[in-house]
């Protein structure tokens, strides 16, 4: 299983300088960015993103809300800085994260917790509950059919449906990626 301190230090250097150009070709990057927009098409508000990476949203996500984005590489971030001006990019760690509670409306969080372990994963997803008002769009990939490869994770659906519903939040919507497990979840506040 991959450690969320692996996952951080991968995105540096020539990872980083890499990372959107080798996914811009894979099928799953064009699903994830459709998904995502629908899911967030009507949406305004403030909008944390975490981790930000390159910024793969900033320029959808600027038209309708104040962008606050958040990862561990600074090399990531300086690519993200291109993309779009008025946002706030920082340095910073999604299981211990800056803000107060319920400091954002929505929250996004793609291809992250398919790189971490549980323990990480379920402090990630404790402090997006946490921060966030409204809206959590996250990708997880569920399943204990699929053999992990070496730099990616899988999570048990029961386990994440609970932790979710223990934080307050339960699954509104998801949408499957392929058949090895990937699924888009919007997560919605337990009225």
């Amino acid at each position: 299983m991959v450690s969320i301190d692996v996952t951080s230090k991968r995105y540096r250097g020539q990872m980083a300088a890499n990372y959107e150009t080798k996914r811009k070709k894979q099928l799953r990057w064009d699903l994830e960015n459709r998904i995502v927009e629908a899911m967030l098409e009507f949406q305004k508000g403030t909008l944390l993103d975490v981790p930000v990476g390159t910024g793969r949203f900033l320029e959808f996500c600027s038209k309708n809300f104040k962008i606050t984005g958040v990862d561990s590489s600074q090399e990531m971030l300086d690519q993200a800085n291109e993309k779009i001006a008025h946002c706030v990019l920082e340095i910073g760690d999604a299981t211990a994260l800056r803000f107060k509670n319920k400091s954002f409306d929505h929250t996004i969080c793609i291809r992250f917790l398919d790189l971490i372990d549980e323990p990480a994963m379920q402090k990630v997803v404790k402090e997006l509950c946490r921060v966030t008002k409204k809206t959590i769009i996250t990708t997880v990939r569920f399943g204990d059919e699929y053999v992990p490869k070496s730099n990616t994770a899988t999570h048990d659906k029961k386990k994440f449906v609970a932790l979710a519903k223990r934080c307050g939040w339960k699954v509104a919507e998801e949408v499957n990626i392929f058949k090895q497990g990937w699924t888009v979840v919007r997560l919605a506040p337990i009225v």
